[in-house]
């Protein structure tokens, strides 16, 4: 792996390519419209671009995240294109609300709410598109005021995300000697006269390899290891989730992004389930009954209480019954529930990507005859059978056993995690257990009943 990032050119080549590819993804969508939304839910697999990005780039991001780090992050096109412009716009210094991290958080909250379950830009591609413009022209204007990866560091949407996963990587960015480090003169890593270079520029995620504790921050640019004139960084092996383990600081800006993240993974998952998917869209339902709310409004109503109302409820009980046991100071307490509940919300992410990834194998014996997807979507609006899915079947059981896996895996991490974190008493263990417990009980119930029963 670290010959790839040492090479002076094989990194910037794949952001090219990956810029390509974007760019004729965005091209494949432009124009795919239906306001229909039973069509939308086919449309969605049968044009080549939406299926590639929600089916199969986003569950490869969340898989490399939580595996490898911030991998994505090396190879992706909004990378390149900030820095370009970051290199000849203004070079302002962002205010304290911008390295807040709130810029991202807000982002995200954004196209959850308006974006999935308003526009569904997950379902059609032209909005997909109009999606990824508005990022691209986002980290272009923000590249041409702030100064450095201002994008990359604190407006990303999905930065919080790439950086909280990465803390169950086994892999992570360090240096062979701090020794080195301590007598090295010119601090090449990190001198400001390297902070435009194309090629061997400094960090400019304002990190010092010889201080990285963690995955969550670094977005593994693979610069360093050709700004280093001693050859001292180096990608370290580490046991799977090992940062969760030391001495992570967590911002309320990363503190309400997993809020969000982790109920929208309780969603994307119980919603699989016809039974489950009742349960979870009762209250939305009734308040939109009770309010006579138009349906254009009602993805809004039912993303706000979802992915905001309810998990605040749910994690602002257990802090506060932390806070009742112990002396701890409230961030620090959010920063513990989140810790624990992170293994259990990457673990069933895990699951989802899983379920797209082999749900949508079907799809692919059309795509290339028919990218845009409309005609392929028509004849399976009108007769089912047009689509083979003997495959489904045959992976149905293996996935099923994965899922069990999965959140048995999670939930272990998870109690370790209450184990090893230091408490000021039992009571306040025994709260964090019941968290985790309910928390996982969610997945748990929905698995076994709609997979196995």
């Amino acid at each position: 792996m670290e010959k790839f990032f040492k090479h002076r050119y094989f990194l910037i080549s794949l952001q090219f390519i990956t810029l390509f590819a974007f760019v004729l993804i965005i091209y494949g969508a432009i124009g795919v419209y239906t306001d229909e939304p039973v069509f939308a839910k086919i449309l969605r697999n049968t044009n080549f671009s939406n299926l590639l990005v929600w089916s199969y780039w986003w569950p490869i991001l969340i898989v490399s995240a939580i595996l490898f780090g911030r991998l994505w992050c090396s190879v992706c096109p909004i990378e390149l294109v900030t820095s370009f412009f970051g290199k000849i716009g203004l070079k302002k210094t962002p205010n304290s609300f911008i390295k807040s991290g709130w810029i991202s958080t807000l982002f995200y909250a954004t196209i959850l709410i308006i974006g999935i379950h308003t526009l569904a830009i997950h379902r059609i591609p032209q909005y997909m598109a109009f999606y990824m413009l508005i990022l691209f022209v986002v980290a272009v204007i923000v590249g041409l005021i702030w100064e450095k990866r201002t994008f990359c560091t604190y407006v990303c949407p999905v930065g919080h995300l790439l950086g909280l996963y990465s803390l169950l990587s086994f892999k992570g960015l360090s240096v062979k000697s701090k020794d080195v480090c301590n007598t090295c003169k010119t601090k090449d890593c990190i001198s400001k006269p390297n902070h435009y270079k194309q090629i061997g520029r400094s960090c400019t995620s304002e990190l010092y390899p010889a201080t990285i504790t963690n995955n969550k921050d670094c977005i593994l640019c693979g610069q360093c290891f050709k700004s280093c004139t001693k050859d001292n960084i180096t990608i370290k092996n580490k046991w799977l989730s090992a940062d969760l383990y030391t001495n992570i600081k967590l911002s309320w800006a990363e503190i309400y992004f997993f809020i969000m993240l982790s109920s929208f993974v309780i969603y994307e998952i119980l919603s699989e389930w016809k039974v489950t998917k009742e349960i979870l869209l009762y209250v939305p339902k009734t308040l939109a009954q009770v309010f006579d709310l138009s349906p254009e409004y009602f993805g809004i109503l039912k993303a706000v209480l979802l992915f905001i109302v309810m998990p605040s409820i749910f994690y602002l009980l257990f802090a506060i019954l932390k806070k009742l046991s112990s002396k701890e100071g409230l961030k620090e307490i959010y920063t513990k529930l989140v810790l624990i509940i992170l293994p259990l919300t990457a673990s069933m992410h895990l699951f989802k990507a899983l379920l797209k990834t082999t749900s949508r194998i079907p799809y692919w014996e059309y795509v290339f005859g028919d990218s845009k997807g409309i005609e392929t979507a028509n004849y399976i609006m009108t007769d089912k059978s047009y689509l083979h899915k003997d495959i489904l079947v045959s992976l149905s059981p293996i996935i099923s056993l994965l899922a069990v896996v999965l959140i048995i895996g999670g939930l272990l991490i998870s109690f370790n995690l209450i184990k090893k974190q230091k408490e000021e008493n039992n009571i306040s263990k025994l709260i964090s257990i019941l968290a985790v417990l309910l928390y996982a009980s969610m997945f748990f119930i929905t698995i076994i009943a709609w997979r196995f029963l």
